[in-house]
């Protein structure tokens, strides 16, 4: 996933947005409303009624999270909370609004996928990083514990594609020797689901067995990637519980799902038939999921018909 800049999201215009009309087809006038406008937009109502539910990210509009969720609450399934905390920023939300997330929840049957911050990393060889790490995630899921959560994302970062065998072993033992404790008295090990990252998915397969975890099949990763989606999802949909699906276009992700090559996602969803987790539209500002949601609905109006 690649972090949205959180100065965006707090009600204040950015002159360094940039919204390339390649990727945003609205008119200029839409593109760069004010905050305030912004947050007025209505959000497109869910496409037809299939087999998984719908999300979107905690930042569709220029706020914070609560915001966010205040203005989607009702017409999504699931709202991703992209969490970050570093020295530079941080947007953990406080107790007060976290009673407030739930109580949405409950009301508008809304569940939520929890994104871990990525600032540190688990499999990293620094033992100290690795620790703060897993301290962090216990503290992040305490402090959400009284709301619905559907998955909480994580990311089994420290090793890259073109790691050497030796190094990727030892990546392995780092994450197995942290997940006993991440794990210890938290929900369900299924509840954490492993998203497909940038290197081979198949090297976090020992992890997942050992520990009973679950995956988080980010399918625009794998495009990114130039994988084959359609064979990434005969091995591992059986065990996803999370889908991070968006658009895809010469090397760039988080895209709207209208940038993505024609016929990409009608196949996507043909193989997704019968998943019934969640499949978050993984976006970053209103335009790009206004136009993935539409495209995503006009393409399960489609497959339903055929």
């Amino acid at each position: 996933m690649t972090k949205p800049d959180l100065n965006n999201f707090a009600g204040i215009p950015s002159s360094s947005i940039n919204h390339s009309p390649s990727t945003i087809s609205s008119p200029p006038s839409a593109i760069h409303p004010s905050p305030f406008t912004m947050l007025h937009q209505p959000f497109p109502m869910l496409p037809l009624p299939c087999s998984f539910r719908v999300g979107v990210t905690s930042y569709v509009y220029p706020a914070d999270i609560l915001p966010n969720v205040e203005r989607l609450a009702g017409r999504v399934d699931d709202i991703e909370l992209v969490l970050f905390e570093s020295e530079q920023t941080a947007n953990l939300p406080s107790p007060e609004s976290v009673a407030r997330l739930a109580e949405l929840g409950h009301q508008h049957h809304l569940t939520y996928t929890v994104h871990f911050p990525t600032d540190r990393k688990l499999g990293s060889e620094d033992a100290a990083e690795r620790t703060a790490h897993v301290a962090q995630i216990r503290r992040i899921v305490e402090l959400l514990a009284p709301l619905p959560v559907h998955g909480y994302i994580l990311h089994l970062e420290g090793v890259g594609p073109g790691d050497s065998a030796a190094r990727v072993a030892q990546w392995q033992r780092a994450v197995a020797a942290e997940l006993p404790r991440l794990l210890a008295g938290m929900p369900p090990p299924d509840r954490f689901c492993v998203e497909s990252l940038s290197y081979p998915f198949d090297w976090c397969a020992p992890l997942l067995d050992e520990f009973g975890l679950s995956v988080c099949a980010d399918v625009g990763h794998v495009w990114r990637g130039g994988g084959d989606v359609l064979d990434f999802l005969r091995t591992w949909l059986p065990r996803a519980r999370v889908i991070h699906l968006h658009g895809e276009r010469d090397g760039h992700d988080h895209l709207p799902l209208t940038e993505l090559a024609p016929g990409r996602l009608e196949a996507f969803l043909r193989a997704a038939r019968g998943f019934s987790g969640v499949v978050t539209l993984e976006v970053f500002e209103y335009d790009a999921a206004r136009l993935s949601i539409e495209r995503l609905a006009q393409c399960l109006a489609n497959t339903q018909a055929g």
